[in-house]
């Protein structure tokens, strides 16, 4: 048997949407637990799907269709495989172009939400953003931050 996690929008449909990829794939769903009274951090459903035993690439096709639709597979038989991260962005946020930033950031993850403090133009800004991330890049990801800091001269401070 297979174990899905998956992280879905709280919006109709996506429950629906989120099994289609299995079911093309021939998958025989097991069961499905949709945890409606929990929440992500970014407001998601957890949803736990247990399928019979598919082959890897199959497997991987599903994966790949889930996370096109926005279906955030958190882990695989209880392997986590993305991260949610949440980094404080503290200097000239804007003025170093902080559209860049997050373009520099997605190349390696995503940058699902920004929240951005700016008290005067003349003063520091600060920014939190929520990034997820796949387990193996989080060193490129700390390095790519690395270097922007360096470039930028902000400072970013990191969870684990």
């Amino acid at each position: 048997m297979i174990f899905l996690d998956l992280e879905l929008k709280d919006t109709p449909g996506e429950l629906l949407k989120a099994l289609e990829p299995i079911s093309s794939a021939k998958g025989n769903i097991i069961s499905v637990i949709h945890m409606r009274e929990e929440r992500t951090e970014d407001g998601r459903l957890p949803v736990k799907v247990v399928i019979d035993k598919i082959d890897d690439g199959e497997l991987s096709s599903i994966i790949d269709k889930l996370e096109s639709i926005d279906v955030i597979v958190a882990k695989i038989n209880e392997k986590r495989r993305k991260l949610d991260l949440d980094v404080v962005i503290i200097g000239h946020v804007v003025d170093t172009d902080v559209r860049d930033t997050i373009d520099r950031i997605n190349e390696i993850g995503l940058v699902l939400d920004l929240d951005l403090s700016m008290p005067s133009p003349d003063v520091e800004s600060s920014a939190k953003m929520r990034i997820v991330i796949d387990v193996e890049k989080i060193d490129e990801l700390y390095e790519e931050l690395d270097i922007i800091s360096k470039e930028k001269d902000l400072l970013f401070v990191k969870s684990c």
